[in-house]
């Protein structure tokens, strides 16, 4: 399994672009960075992409989504449609997100013509995606919104994506569950509100030591001993059991 960052800052932080994350050619976590700009540095394009998955609805992981939908109808119109899997909500953020981005008219005519198939999932539901078998973590944090964190499983190979999680029984679940984890860490220092801080990612490696951690959604670049830190445009190949 290849692994490509696209995006690793927080939301606020300017260690990188907002949340992005290729998993080989065809599937994408989270639409924070700008992808369509991005994907051709990484040698691919928003064709190659089949699915879609949203960890929750803030805008540092879904504010590119209208851009990227739309440069798919428009560029490639003759693609199947985009499956886009995301929390409760997923369906009408996105149209107000594409409405508020090119006008109703257009964006709902575009969505008319080849818009995304949307799923909105909940926790543990399971399914599988090509070659891939996708399940659902709920996790805490927000009380506004309801979030899931994923599990991506082929040929031998388990990530898991945090998305944005404070520490919880859905996130200590996932760890233990992967091989890899794509985990945020927002707070070094102290405690960070509704995130992950460093020593909550420290007890989660010590839960699951078997699994390797990549650090992402950073507040600030330090390191972790054990742990990878991500940066933006890193790209990796993910080996069944392999932990370097």
């Amino acid at each position: 399994m290849d692994l490509a960052i696209l995006g690793s800052g927080a939301a606020f932080s300017a260690t990188g672009f907002n949340a992005g994350y290729l998993v080989d050619a065809g599937l994408l976590l989270d639409c924070g960075a700008p992808v369509t700009g991005l994907l051709p540095k990484m040698g691919r394009s928003v064709a190659d992409l089949e699915t879609l998955v949203i960890s929750h609805l803030h805008g540092d992981h879904v504010l590119n989504l209208p851009i990227l939908i739309a440069t798919r109808v428009v560029q490639y119109p003759n693609l199947p449609r985009l499956r886009l899997i995301g929390p409760r909500g997923t369906q009408e953020h996105v149209a107000d997100l594409g409405r508020l981005t090119f006008g109703p008219e257009f964006w709902d005519d575009l969505v008319a013509a080849n818009g995304p198939l949307i799923e909105e999932w909940e926790d543990g539901r399971s399914s599988k995606l090509g070659g891939y078998q996708l399940t659902a973590y709920e996790v805490v944090h927000s009380e506004r919104l309801h979030c899931l964190a994923f599990s991506v499983e082929a040929q031998g190979v388990s990530l898991g994506y945090s998305g944005d999680t404070a520490y919880c029984d859905g996130i200590r679940r996932l760890a233990r569950s992967v091989q890899y984890l794509l985990c945020e860490c927002t707070g070094w220092s102290a405690p960070a509100p509704i995130h992950l801080w460093r020593d909550e990612v420290e007890e989660l490696m010590r839960e699951a030591p078997s699994t390797r951690f990549i650090l992402t959604h950073l507040g600030e670049r330090r390191p972790v001993p054990g742990a990878l830190l991500a940066s933006d445009g890193l790209r990796l190949t993910l080996r069944p059991g392999a932990r370097d």
